[in-house]
């Protein structure tokens, strides 16, 4: 799974600067990335939370597409024309109050 704050942090060089995600200024924050704006390059900065934040996201998304890869293929939906509409269920019926 993830790692925790402090070693997370350690990964990374600090100074204070602005963070883009959450717009803190005159923070700590690192060099998380970079984004081009008409020719130039900009590097993108987060806080320390930001970076937490960023890395529980990447896992988050990480561990879903593990999921996917590995789930079976979704069933085709039946058409609505051949609903079963007159068939009994094959459970009891739900109690409405």
């Amino acid at each position: 799974m993830g790692v925790r704050p402090g070693e997370l942090w350690s990964r990374f060089d600090w100074a204070t600067g602005n963070c883009f995600r959450c717009e803190q200024t005159n923070v700590p924050v690192a060099e998380v990335g970079e984004i081009t704006v008409a020719g130039t390059v900009l590097p993108l900065c987060a806080c320390q939370w930001c970076v937490f934040r960023l890395e529980q996201l990447h896992w988050t998304m990480s561990e879903r597409a593990a999921r996917q890869r590995n789930a079976p293929a979704p069933a085709q939906p039946i058409p609505l024309s051949q609903w079963p509409t007159k068939v009994p269920l094959n459970r009891p019926p739900a109690h409405v109050a």
